[in-house]
Order: structure tokens, then sequence, then C-alpha cells
């Protein structure tokens, strides 16, 4: 049975209400324009328009209308207007983000690129002056301090890319993040019968929470997958150019490395598959403790179900550690593979190739090598950062993929062919089943204003009917089912907000602490 009656005024049910906060004037009103929207060139590049509000954060606490009103185009709605279009088209998460944000992700790694290039004008810089420093017949004070000059030019170009690269690259996140969000959030909600009960409230749960997360820790060095490679090429050439062939010990000291780790990063992989597994079964059991509360506090099945959580939470920590530990090798590798790399190089250029490293090639030698350690170092980050977003990608696919309700059988206003709606609108019908078969024949007509009760013994089908009108069922045969209006439902289903235990109990009331002993005393939580 479904009804709608209006509830007087009197008993209005509690409803929520932020706490009070102390009394500041906001920075901004609703209204305000974005200041990014005004602020000239000089401000965007300096970052004077976000100024104000620093300052402002460094007096007191941030207040929620502190904050400016995010731009049109960063809202959820104008992104997933764009996003899922494509989504449909192409049916899978990684053309759709390349089609989406594929030419901003070309944008910020041309900004990257220029940052290396600018880190790497130091070496230059360094191998001039001391060349010219040990060259006493040849000096030119002058050329050295053009050197020196640019360098500096140079590191402040480094800053400014740097900074409006990752600072584009935030805003690339942020746009994923709502058209991600917007995906699930609406799938969920056309979900069939069958597979709601497939994926429970807590697998959805870390798909919103940890998978998107895995996708966008990924999105952000995405980028750095192909400036990686072409870092450390660059700076091998350059090596190449001051110790001569003994770099190529260096390189295959760096290329076997890179094996070993690769073992490793595919060992790593099978445990990112398997702690999600455990992840969800996990939180499976501790929807299941939560939904059925009264029947284990009746049968006293408290520690059993703790004994049953914590094997599960047990099982989660070993992969944990696992990760950790795989996670350490890989870190240990990278990390000692440019004193390895250095040590082979200069080992083989004097001791083998018989050359004299002076200082020139030494300390320019070192400062290549030194570069060379922040892309390796990254390298491993960035692995298990893409092995996370593979697990995250195919997880998220399986549910994307998964049937959704029948809602075409349901024909609505909008929907159904004029003559039918002008028919129904006639009689004053606002639901009709004629003539459909959900599973058997049914057929009722109701119309505007009536009360219909659906009764019957367990199994006869009264949800099945609801489910119907739902479009949840699949329809059978001809004949129609006609839905002029909205529909309000309520399951009996049992739900928790995300809130602490009290919270959920007093749904909105004030505390009462005598009453709330009670209730939890009354009700065998205590």
């Amino acid at each position: 049975m479904v009804t709608s009656k209006q509830r007087p005024a009197s008993q209005a049910t509690a409803s929520y209400q932020s706490l009070p906060t102390t009394d500041h004037k906001p920075l901004h009103t609703s209204s305000a324009v974005h200041p990014y929207d005004q602020a000239s060139f000089v401000s965007k590049l300096l970052y004077n328009w976000a100024t104000p509000l620093l300052q402002l954060g460094n007096q007191r606490q941030l207040n929620p209308v502190d904050l400016w009103p995010l731009q049109p185009a960063n809202q959820c709605h104008v992104v997933s207007a764009s996003f899922e279009p494509l989504f449909r088209r192409h049916r899978s998460l990684v053309r759709t983000i390349f089609a989406s944000y594929g030419g901003r992700f070309v944008g910020i790694g041309l900004l990257q690129i220029l940052s290396v290039g600018c880190t790497l004008y130091g070496p230059v810089v360094l191998k001039h002056i001391l060349s010219a420093l040990e060259d006493d017949t040849s000096f030119d004070m002058h050329a050295v301090l053009q050197y020196i000059v640019t360098l500096f030019a140079a590191n402040v170009a480094q800053a400014f890319i740097s900074a409006h690269s990752t600072f584009q690259n935030q805003l690339v996140t942020v746009k994923l993040t709502s058209a991600l969000q917007h995906l699930l959030f609406h799938k969920s909600l056309a979900l069939d019968a069958k597979c709601r009960r497939e994926k429970t409230a807590g697998e959805i749960a870390n798909m919103f929470s940890a998978d998107i997360q895995w996708i966008l820790n990924f999105s952000i060095f995405a980028t750095q997958l192909w400036l990686i490679p072409v870092q450390v090429a660059v700076t091998l050439f350059m090596l190449f150019d001051v110790i001569g062939w003994a770099t190529f010990v260096g390189a295959g000291v760096i290329v076997l490395v890179l094996v070993i780790n690769n073992f490793v990063v595919v060992a790593q992989r099978r445990n990112y598959v398997a702690l999600r597994g455990y992840q969800d079964a996990r939180m499976k059991s501790v929807n299941e403790v939560f939904g059925a509360m009264q029947i284990i506090k009746l049968n006293a099945w408290e520690e059993k179900f703790h004994d049953k959580i914590k094997t599960e939470r047990a099982v989660e920590l070993k992969t944990l550690w696992q990760i950790f530990s795989l996670s350490s090798c890989i870190t240990a590798l990278l990390y000692g593979a440019p004193v390895v790399v250095t040590i082979a190089s200069f080992s083989t250029y004097t001791l083998v190739m018989g050359e004299t490293l002076n200082a020139t090639k030494m300390f320019t030698a070192l400062t290549l090598f030194n570069l060379l350690k922040i892309p390796l170092m990254t390298l491993p980050n960035i692995i298990a950062s893409m092995m996370q977003a593979m697990v995250a990608l195919r997880r998220i696919m399986e549910f994307l993929n998964m049937d959704e309700k029948k809602t075409h059988i349901v024909l609505t206003p909008s929907s159904a062919p004029l003559e039918m709606v002008e028919v129904y609108a006639s009689g004053n019908v606002d639901i009709c089943v004629d003539n459909c078969s959900f599973g058997w024949d049914a057929g009722k007509t109701v119309k505007r204003g009536e009360l219909v009760i659906v009764h019957g013994s367990v199994g006869e089908g009264k949800s099945s009917l609801c489910a119907a009108l739902l479009g949840e069922m699949d329809k059978v045969g001809d004949g129609t089912v006609f839905v002029g209006g909205q529909v309000a439902y309520f399951s009996q289903q049992a739900w928790i907000q995300n809130m602490t235990i009290r919270e959920n109990i007093l749904f909105g009331k004030p505390y009462d602490r005598v009453k709330y002993t009670n209730v939890l005393e009354a009700c065998a939580l205590s």
C-alpha cells in the first residue's frame, strides 16, 4: 500500500540543524563570482586571486560561507552532462577519461616537459662554470655571470611551471571525481532487483571511496608514465657527453633494477586484487551485523560475529602486510639504484677506460646522477598507483555493466502514445496495469484519489506487483503498464545513516542521557 497524507504542522518530524558557529562576516556571498574568472593574467600567474582567502584563514577558522561558489564548468551536473554520453558511446572508463580530459593531460604533460627541461639546465650551467674555472687562460667572467643569470631564470620558470601544472592537474581531479561519483550514484539507483542483491551497500561504498580514490591518485601521476622514461633517456644522453661509454654500464644497472622491479610489481598487483575482495567480504559482514542487530542480540550471537569479522580483518591485514613488504622492496631497489649506477659508471670510467675524472666531469656527473634519483624514486609510487587504478577500473566497470531496471516497460505521460494519455486522463486514471504478465497475469486500474490495499499470504506477489510498477520486473507478452505521475515507494528494508550509532538512534532528536540509557537497556544494546 502506498499512500500520501499531509502531516499537521504540530506533528512535524525533527529536522537536522547544524551546530551554531561563531558569527563571522562571510568573505563571499552565495551569488559572488569566482575570483579566478575576474583575475588578470598577472593575478593568475602569481595566484594573487587566492590571497584574500589565505589571509582570512590565517586570521580565523574558515567557514563554508567563506568559500567561493564553484565555477560552472566544475559543477557536477555540467561535468556529468558531458561525461555520461561519452561513457555510453565508448562503454569504457579509460576511453571516456581520455576523450573527456585527454587534451588537458597533454597540456599538463607539455608543462611538465618544460619543467624537466629547466631542471636539466642546471648541470649544463655547472659544467660550463667549472670548465671556465679550471681553465685560467680563457676565463670569462661576463660569460660566467650570464650562465648564473640564466640558471636563476630557469629555476624561477621551473617553479612557476610546476605550480601551474599541479594546479591544472588538481582541476582535472576535481572534475573526474564529480563525474565518476555521479556515474556510480545513478547506476546504483538504476540497478534491477537481482543485481541490487548481488552488490551490497558496503561494496558500493568501497567503490565510492577507495576505488575512485585509487583512480584519482593515478590520474595525478599519469603523465609521469611517459615523462619519466624521457627524462631518464635525456639524463643518460647528457651523462654520455660527460663520461662516455661508462654511461651504458649505469644504464645496464638501471635496466636490471627495472626487470627485478617488474617481478615484484606483478606480485603486488595480485595482492591488490585479493585485498579488494577481502575488504568487500569484511564490509559485507559488518553490514549484515548492523542490518540484523536485533536477531543477533536476541540469539546472543555477538561473540560469533565478532570472531567472524576479526578473522576477516586478520586476513585483510595479512595481505596489507604483504603489500607493504613488497612496496619496501621496490623502494629499496629504486632508492639504491642511483648509488649503484654512480659507483658502476665511475669505476668503469676510471678503471676500465683509464680516463681521468677531473672536477668538472665528477661534479657534473654527480649532479646528473642525483637528477636520476627523482624519477627512479617516484617510479615505484606511480607503478603501485597504476596497479591500484587497474584493479579499481575493473571493479567499477563490472558494476557499471550490471543490468538495470526495465523502466521502458512502464509508460509515463512523456513516453506513452498521446491517444493513450488522453484516454487515461479522460477516465481520471493514475495507474493502469492492462493485460500484463509479470511472472503471472496481472490487471488492475487505480483511479485518482483511490486508496488501494493489496493483501495476501506470503509469496503471493504483493511485492512483485509493486516492483512491476517500478519497472523492476521483466514484462512477459503483450499489455501495457501506465503510471500517471511520480511514485513514492517505501520498502521494508533496514538502513542506517553515515553517522555515529548514537546519532542513528536519536535520528535528529535531542540527547537525553537517562532516556537514551533506558532505551539501550530495553533493546539489549547496552
